[in-house]
């Protein structure tokens, strides 16, 4: 009798841990699918201000406009990383170089803080006051995202 009890108990158990897995795969698959909806940064961007169309077609025109200005920037900034870290397979190290490099990462990455503020700003100014807020506590949020990578 207590080996039968035991076999009921364990069938049980596992019945439920099975109806308890299959519900938890099928609805983070829905939650998948939630979150393949939202496509882009911009897109974040138009739902979280609520901007209105006049507002989501410019900042999209903005959005793909600092892209394209970015874009060049970042392949120098890659490139230039790629330089620096190719001396580390140099002996001995040149250390003119490696202090140039540095300096040329840092120029590109203030370019791109530059670039981004002054986007941010035009972003700025087609915003109505309680949408500049949200702006405003948005790009907060990014920065302290941003700062805890590193």
């Amino acid at each position: 009798m207590n080996n039968k009890t035991l076999v009921i108990i364990i069938s049980v158990l596992l019945v439920s841990n099975l109806a308890l897995l299959g519900m938890y795969m099928v609805r983070g698959n829905e939650a998948a699918k939630e979150k393949k909806v939202e496509k882009s940064p911009s897109d974040y961007m138009v739902r979280e201000l609520q901007l209105n169309e006049q507002q989501a077609t410019q900042f999209k025109t903005m959005w793909e406009t600092i892209k394209e200005r970015n874009r060049p920037v970042y392949d120098s900034l890659r490139s230039q990383r790629e330089i620096l870290y190719s001396y580390l397979r140099t002996e001995p190290q040149p250390g003119s170089q490696i202090d140039a490099a540095a300096t040329a990462i840092s120029g590109y990455e203030k370019q791109l803080v530059l670039n981004n503020y002054e986007h941010f700003r035009r972003v700025r100014a087609i915003l109505d006051q309680a949408q500049q807020v949200k702006l405003d506590t948005l790009i907060n949020k990014m920065g302290k995202r941003i700062g805890r990578r590193r």
